[in-house]
């Protein structure tokens, strides 16, 4: 009895060492983890990946950025048979069970050590949402000892819910998608709700391994694995047996859906996400689900982007062709299959289709483009004569094999879809941009940068910077207005020596025509002239004057080359100069974020840019009218003060009795998400007094009446444009910065490597054209609105009426798509040091009538 005695203290002696030992070892191994776990205060916030996603002010989607994409959603929106797919082949005990199945962890564990196999065994839902919201994949014995731990952990701190919710969000399930409803758009392109039972147990079927049961990759193992979770539910009594055969026998209909972009802005885009990165961190811009609202107008986009391509591909027709983009071998491709796959690395740049020519003969070529066959004929290549340089092309094509030929990759536009006709094109060498502002406040609403972003990701609208040439004039003649200049004040436009300069600025074509007023100086844009006003006001004043329109000081020249526009800016800084003079004399700052938002919807920012709210205020509140379509004149009567009311009002009641009109600014009208009762906003600096504002705005509508950009009066039938026209020395760049008192556009045309445009291509031939056909769409209804007159400027004050058209600034016939102009008389040429600007000898001068219409008060030189 004694031995049996002692053999049973054995026994339960080693048991409860046993327990004691095991414990130790437990309270070991959670001790020794419980560090290297996450808090419990983070487990509500596991990071839910979704992309950075940018908006137009129509709420149209512009672009999306992040390597996975996810649509977070809350667990009532998940249709509960989805969720019954889930539980059925993952989980059928997650609603019992404490996080742990412990029966399939022990299998697990014994596994590895009996057979060295690092099989993960029975995962439950809460075991997988460890891993993978927290943990690695790895298949070791530490991860799993981990993953269990915070499993645990985590069904006490949340709900089984909550659990799922996240889990249903965050797995992921193939094709960059992280959760249920970014899946249900990548495969099926539809929301949760309406997706087919055999649907949702297809993508039911992705967690275990998104690859191999992947229905596009391998769909055949995909379908076995659906239909052995819909057997599943059946036995669960999830679904009944009607609805099983009927699931079953549903084809696999998954196929890759992509995110529609409803709005191409592709360069504002880049700009876009270059900021919130600035403000949020490379991680967070594309993992956060950030909704970006801008103040881009979907509709002035498009026709932005529509203006630029055509002028770009006009003057590269004009200038001859330059053969084939590649060459292709038709030897070395097997199959039409071959050539189509190596046709496809030519991606579609605007309008322009990659095609490869198969035969070509006097008459037509066959081409292969995308997934179909075209033809050329005659007619589609007679435009494509060789280019030799920018002034010279060969001859004219007579046969279709002169300009094409088999194994050719060319470029093709199409003509007409319904005929499948189409022409020969090619991408443009040139590059151009285009900028519009809103001038209250310097809303960019629209923004193209180049012919296509997929060509060349250089954004020339603000990233080029180019010299302005005489599209910079009315700064300095501005300058001079304020300092005692008139409009009519009297300059001679004649030849002139830089005392210690070889310098000898010459005008446009070598024509002198001896005393002007500034009036018809500047809409005919007079080089000597422009020099001579900014000798007689200093070259320094100027420069603090264009500083005040947001040029940087070291980009400004610190001599007389300065009234020609030879200091360096880009297309964005000229349109915020321009603003200035369309609002009424304010300076604004070009901007084109309105809100960010999360991805459930809570306002994280919002953009309150300085606005055009009149004078001596600090700030105003802009109330939107609840008609769209109210007129926008009235919006300062919808204006608060910020700052003192009885100033305010004695301030406004001066003003009215001295100008005898109201402050000129419009009333930005805000929609969608931005759309508020009212919005406060800082008050616009005025930096050019209102007498000299009325003066330099009539004198840029004499340019677009009888100056150098004359044609867009005619053309566009408005007297409230204005603008000024710019070409740089040997025609290297094109410019014209036009305005009305709601939009300010601004069109850029030049090489990127500074090549010469060519003999004729000035502003007037090249920019202002571009710039007509977009402002022509723009203002297409939009009533005509003049700038209010001080009451105390008299007649005397403006400019006189000039009698007829600049007679060397007639039109020419309109030729491929574009406007075509006789030569503009505005070339500036600039001051050494800097290279290929050496001016010319200037021309004896060319008689002209005396000036006996004016009065000269004042007469320089």
């Amino acid at each position: 009895m004694r031995f049996i005695g002692k053999f049973f203290q054995l026994i339960f002696g080693s048991f409860f060492a046993l327990l004691t030992l095991g414990a130790i070892g437990l309270f070991g191994i959670y001790a020794y983890y419980t560090p290297q776990l996450p808090p419990d205060s983070e487990l509500r916030k596991i990071d839910i990946h979704v992309p950075l996603r940018i908006y137009s002010r129509e709420n149209q989607l512009i672009a999306e950025y992040g390597e996975k994409r996810s649509r977070p959603v809350k667990l009532d929106a998940v249709p509960e048979k989805l969720q019954q797919a889930f539980l059925a082949i993952e989980d059928t005990r997650f609603y019992d069970h404490s996080g742990v199945d412990f029966k399939g962890v022990a299998r697990a564990i014994y596994s590895m050590i009996s057979t060295g196999s690092t099989s993960q065994g029975a995962s439950t839902i809460t075991m997988q949402l460890a891993r993978n919201a927290f943990l690695t994949s790895d298949k070791t014995l530490d991860r799993k000892l981990k993953e269990t731990l915070l499993a645990i952990r985590m069904e006490q701190e949340l709900g089984k819910r909550e659990i799922l919710e996240l889990y249903l969000n965050k797995i992921y399930l193939g094709k960059s998608a992280y959760g249920v409803a970014a899946a249900a758009e990548v495969y099926y392109g539809k929301s949760l709700e309406a997706l087919t039972l055999a649907q949702q147990a297809m993508i039911a079927g992705l967690p275990k391994a998104p690859s191999r049961y992947n229905p596009i990759a391998n769909p055949e193992r995909a379908m076995i694995r659906r239909n052995y979770i819909l057997q599943r539910m059946l036995e669960l009594n999830f679904i009944d047996r009607v609805a099983y055969d009927a699931a079953v026998q549903e084809p696999n209909t998954a196929t890759v859906h992509q995110t529609t972009i409803e709005t191409s802005a592709p360069y504002l885009a880049e700009m876009v996400r270059a900021e919130i990165v600035k403000r949020y961190g490379e991680t967070n811009a594309y993992t956060q689900g950030y909704h970006v609202y801008t103040t881009l107008d979907s509709k002035q986009q498009a026709n932005a982007e529509e203006s630029l391509r055509n002028a770009l591909m006009a003057y590269d027709r004009r200038h001859g062709y330059r053969g084939a983009e590649d060459k292709l071998d038709l030897g070395e491709f097997k199959s039409e299959e071959e050539l189509r796959d190596k046709l496809s690395t030519y991606p579609k740049l605007g309008e322009l289709e990659a095609a490869l020519v198969l035969r070509a003969d006097s008459k037509s070529a066959e081409l292969l483009v995308g997934e179909t066959k075209a033809t050329l004929d005659l007619d589609a290549v007679k435009w494509a004569r060789p280019f030799k340089n920018s002034d010279q092309r060969g001859a004219s094509p007579t046969r279709v094999s002169d300009a094409v030929k088999p194994g050719d990759i060319i470029r093709i536009r199409q003509i007409d879809k319904d005929k499948n006709t189409w022409t020969l094109s090619q991408v443009p060498t040139i590059s151009g941009a285009l900028v519009s502002l809103d001038p209250s406040d310097g809303a960019i609403r629209s923004v193209v940068g180049g012919f296509d972003f997929l060509h060349s990701k250089f954004n020339r609208a603000t990233q080029a910077s180019r010299q302005p040439g005489s599209s910079f004039k009315p700064i300095v003649y501005a300058a001079a207005l304020t300092k005692g200049f008139s409009p009519n004040s009297v300059v001679n436009d004649a030849p002139i020596n830089i005392p210690g300069s070889n310098w000898k600025p010459q005008n446009f074509g070598g024509r002198y025509i001896g005393p002007t007023t500034l009036a018809e100086a500047l809409a005919k844009s007079r080089n000597l002239v422009s020099i001579r006003l900014l000798q007689s006001i200093g070259v320094n004043y100027a420069i603090d004057y264009a500083v005040k329109f947001g040029f940087p000081r070291a980009d400004l020249p610190p001599n007389l080359t300065l009234a020609l526009g030879t200091g360096m800016t880009t297309p964005m800084g000229m349109a915020t100069a321009y603003a200035s003079f369309a609002n009424g004399g304010y300076k604004v700052e070009p901007h084109f974020i309105t809100q960010i938002k999360d991805g459930s919807g809570n306002l994280l920012g919002e953009d309150k840019p300085i606005k055009v709210c009149g004078d001596n205020v600090e700030s105003c509140t802009i109330t939107p009218p609840k008609d769209k379509a109210a007129d926008a004149a009235t919006a300062d009567e919808k204006t608060t003060k910020a700052n003192d009311k009885d100033k305010t009002k004695d301030s406004k009641k001066t003003t009215e009795k001295t100008t005898g009109t109201k402050p000129v600014w419009e009333t930005t009208e805000l929609t969608g998400e931005s759309a508020t009762d009212g919005v406060q906003y800082p008050a616009a600096e005025r930096i050019i007094d209102k007498r000299t504002h009325y003066q330099i705005v009539s004198m840029l509508q004499g340019v677009t009446q009888f100056g150098t950009a004359a044609r867009a009066s005619r053309v566009l039938n408005r007297k409230d444009i204005a603008g000024k026209t710019g070409t740089t020395n040997d025609q290297k760049d094109a410019w014209f910065c036009g305005f009305t008192p709601n939009v300010v556009t601004v069109t850029w045309l030049g090489f990127d490597d500074m090549a010469k445009l060519g003999e004729g291509e000035t502003a007037t031939n090249v920019a202002l054209p571009l710039w007509i056909d977009y402002m022509h769409r723009v203002l297409e209804g939009v009533p005509s609105k003049e700038w209010e007159r001080p009451l105390d400027l008299k007649d005397s004050d403006l400019a006189l009426p000039v009698e007829g058209e600049d007679t060397e600034g007639g039109v020419a016939p309109a030729n491929q798509g574009g406007f075509q102009y006789q030569n503009e008389r505005d070339l500036a040429p600039a001051a050494p040091p800097r290279p290929n600007q050496q001016g010319n000898a200037p021309a004896a001068p060319a008689p002209r009538r005396a000036p006996e219409r004016v009065e000269i008060p004042e007469q320089l030189f």
